[in-house]
């Protein structure tokens, strides 16, 4: 049997797989870190047996990282199936903002999941290697946001003449602002409405230009 890496179409990620996966997410959510969750956390959450989990993977490692490429796929895949359509660059920004203040898990994984390709640790060059493994992932953030920014362009939203990194960056950075605003929120005094309505505004005007 072949190994998984996450990369997968999800029709052909077997069940197991998927338990396993989506195991992942609610400890990273729970505030679990990669040095912290075992094989048999993983397999106990997702109720299959320990062994199960070695005919698909190799090693814990490869369980995360496939995991975490998993879960980062479902989310852009998602976010541009429901955020395309809608009619302008605004709605489109309060969309993803929405998110963020729903999906308290999808929040945490993400900045977990941000952490570690920016993190120069064996796991984090693991993920990044297997990011890099893949043409539609190879630059993370363009994958993430690059689409709904051409749309605007296409539509007159968004200044045309301005670097396309420069744009997708700057949506990048400032959704992590959010994402951090609201993930310690309860360490500081931060009135987080008044911070989106900055954050997002701060986010049209620069691709105003």
């Amino acid at each position: 049997m072949s190994k998984m890496t996450g990369m997968e179409p999800v029709q052909e990620i077997p069940p197991k797989v998927l338990l396993m996966y989506d195991a992942v997410q609610q400890l990273i959510g729970e505030g679990c870190s990669v040095s912290q969750i075992r094989v048999s956390s993983i397999t106990e959450r997702a109720g299959i047996g320990k062994g199960t989990a070695y005919e698909y993977f190799d090693s814990k490692e490869e369980i995360l990282v496939g995991a975490f490429i998993f879960y980062i796929r479902s989310i852009v895949d998602e976010m541009k199936r429901l955020i395309m359509p809608l009619g302008s660059l605004r709605e489109q920004i309060n969309y993803i903002f929405d998110d963020l203040d729903r999906e308290s898990r999808r929040k945490y994984c993400f900045v977990h999941f941000v952490h570690e390709v920016t993190d120069n640790s064996q796991f984090g060059k693991m993920v990044k290697e297997r990011l890099q493994e893949n043409s539609l992932t190879r630059n993370f953030a363009e994958y993430l946001f690059g689409d709904f920014i051409r749309q605007g362009i296409d539509r007159g939203d968004i200044n045309p003449d301005i670097p396309m990194d420069y744009l997708v960056y700057t949506v990048f950075c400032k959704v992590l602002t959010y994402m951090m605003c609201i993930c310690t929120e309860e360490c500081f005094d931060t009135d987080v409405p008044a911070l989106r309505k900055l954050i997002i505004e701060g986010i049209l005007r620069d691709m105003k230009g």
